[in-house]
């Protein structure tokens, strides 16, 4: 069974975010080896993320490349890798443009195989 949470976020200038999905069911990966997709779009340049996977960097400062306030999971595919049973994910957002009040729209899908 695949699962899926969106967060949206919003950023003030140079800030970072806690971990968006702490707490939420997705947080931790079902009890075999999963895809995770991680798709995103910001409503400005310049939002960087981070995904980590336990204690591994999944994905590092990663720009988001996709402007606008729509989240089309068809269109925004910013990462996919395969996670062990049980991993923890956790994911944070850099604003590093100085653009106050950026909105950020972050999904994470979970596939387990």
């Amino acid at each position: 069974m695949t699962a899926t949470t969106v967060y949206s976020a919003n950023l003030a200038a140079y800030s970072v975010s806690a971990n968006i999905f702490a707490g939420d069911t997705i947080e931790f990966t079902p009890n075999r080896v999963s895809l995770v997709n991680v798709y995103a779009v910001a409503s400005a340049i310049g939002i960087k993320l981070t995904v980590m996977a336990d204690s591994d960097v999944a994905v590092q400062d990663k720009e988001i490349a996709f402007i606008g306030t729509t989240l089309d999971k068809s269109a925004q595919l910013v990462d996919s890798f395969f996670v062990g049973p049980g991993t923890r994910l956790s994911v944070f957002l850099r604003e590093s443009a100085n653009v106050a009040t950026t909105d950020v729209y972050t999904c994470l899908e979970v596939i387990p195989r």
